[in-house]
């Protein structure tokens, strides 16, 4: 059953063609088919768990492919492989007109997409929302904690959807701004929050507030645009709830490509994907920064690339990756003081993160190097663990290699040989044409 509804939704292509999906199936759910799983059962107290973990099992698929495609984007990996259709990832040079990126699926190898698959999490997640909010708590065993757990991946979904992509809709909606969909986000966290209290859930309620602050940060440090204080103490807030040593992991298993974390069957074990050269050898005053491992491997696939870099960080196709933790709280705590305290409040939280990686503390009076630092720390602590991408974009960071070098190895095999034009300049997925061809609201407006 479990199988028939996932594959059922799956079907939902971006965010407009769930909805109408959905809208239009009466006749075939009127079928008597083993495969379909029926409206009414769907909706029924006995299906909210299985809804739930559908959620759950959807964003773990996606987070792994949202990481490896957005760390290609940006400066955390590098293009290992010679399929030209996958190259528009690390090349910067996605269209509208969709691609890879759009329509491919999450536990795809060598070739996978985000917009889709993401837009089915945040989809499942709402619609067990939804469901669980129509039942009593002595309907739904652990009803509390099963709303907290809908609202956390429909509030990470929404995050991920605002981080990595120029604009989204929702639901067969209007096309929606980075802002609005951080602000659905922090209302979807702080749902959860209220759940996971009621529910007596630590771990929920922990993971929900480091989603509420990461919202809240976002929207006090929008791309281009002054600093909202008032966020900023927001987010501080719920950052200074969570506890020294939370992390909140989404899990993997090797059970099916759907279930692993398919990043590390792109790097470590077919070598489509490497990290790339900025996080090649990371140290601190000479001293090798921990938390930034990796390996030298073999050839990468495109028999172009000499050794392709490994990440020790996931080492195996049941390796978890964080999505909430400790860590990230203080760096947003030592970012909100930075502006609300001064500069100088920034350096004690860094130099707790130093103390704990045991690499030597950083000094500095200079407003400007500490926030080059804190930016620094953040790409460390926060390595592969679909940070980085966003952070070039509200910061402004330069993109490496520059917008029209040409597209090759950076560790090339012998002689440098271009793989196929040159980088562009994409630092945020455009809103595909897949969904405006499905969204009534944005068909015209193309």
């Amino acid at each position: 059953m479990r199988t028939a509804f996932i594959s059922w939704l799956r079907r939902g292509a971006a965010g407009a063609g769930v909805t109408v999906a959905l809208a239009g199936c009466g006749e075939l759910l009127d079928q008597a088919a083993p495969s379909r799983v029926l409206e009414e059962t769907l909706q029924g107290a006995s299906a909210a768990k299985l809804i739930v973990d559908g959620a759950r099992a959807s964003f773990g698929c996606v987070f792994q492919a949202y990481v490896t495609g957005l760390g290609l984007l940006v400066d955390e990996l590098e293009d290992t492989q010679l399929a030209a259709a996958g190259w528009d990832w690390d090349r910067r040079t996605m269209l509208p007109v969709g691609g890879n990126f759009a329509t491919a699926t999450c536990d795809g190898t060598q070739q996978f997409g985000v917009y889709t698959p993401l837009q089915t999490a945040r989809y499942t997640a709402d619609l067990a929302l939804t469901n669980l909010k129509g039942f009593a708590d002595a309907d739904v065993p652990d009803r509390q904690g099963l709303l907290a757990t809908a609202a956390l991946y429909s509030g990470y979904s929404h995050i991920l959807l605002g981080e990595g992509f120029c604009s989204a809709a929702v639901d067969g909606g209007p096309e929606l701004t980075n802002a609005q969909v951080f602000a659905l986000a922090e209302g979807k966290f702080t749902e959860a929050i209220a759940a996971a209290t009621t529910a007596n859930n630590s771990s929920l309620l922990n993971a929900a507030r480091v989603g509420r602050a990461r919202a809240r940060l976002n929207l006090a440090k929008l791309p281009g645009q002054a600093v909202v204080n008032a966020k900023l103490t927001e987010a501080k807030a719920d950052a200074a709830l969570v506890p020294a040593g939370f992390v909140y992991n989404v899990p993997y298993n090797s059970a099916a490509t759907y279930s692993r974390n398919m990043f590390v069957v792109r790097n470590r074990e077919s070598r489509l994907y490497g990290v790339a050269p900025r996080y090649w050898a990371m140290t601190f005053q000479g001293v090798p920064d921990p938390r930034v491992k990796v390996t030298q491997g073999a050839r990468g696939q495109d028999n172009l690339t000499n050794n392709v870099y490994l990440a020790d960080k996931y080492s195996a196709q049941n390796s978890p990756i964080a999505l909430a933790k400790y860590a990230e709280a203080r760096l947003i705590m030592a970012e909100a003081d930075y502006h609300l305290v001064g500069p100088t409040a920034a350096v004690n939280y860094i130099n707790d993160l130093h103390t704990a990686a045991g690499i030597p503390a950083f000094s500095s009076s200079d407003p400007t190097e500490i926030l080059n630092q804190l930016i620094e720390e953040r790409s460390r602590e926060l390595f592969l663990e679909s940070h980085r991408a966003y952070d070039v974009r509200r910061f402004n960071l330069p993109l490496d290699p520059a917008p029209g070098a040409g597209f090759m190895p950076a560790n090339p095999n012998g002689a440098l040989r271009n793989k196929g034009g040159q980088y562009g300049d994409v630092r945020c997925l455009p809103l595909p044409d897949v969904e405006r061809d499905n969204n009534p609201n944005l068909a015209v407006a193309r």
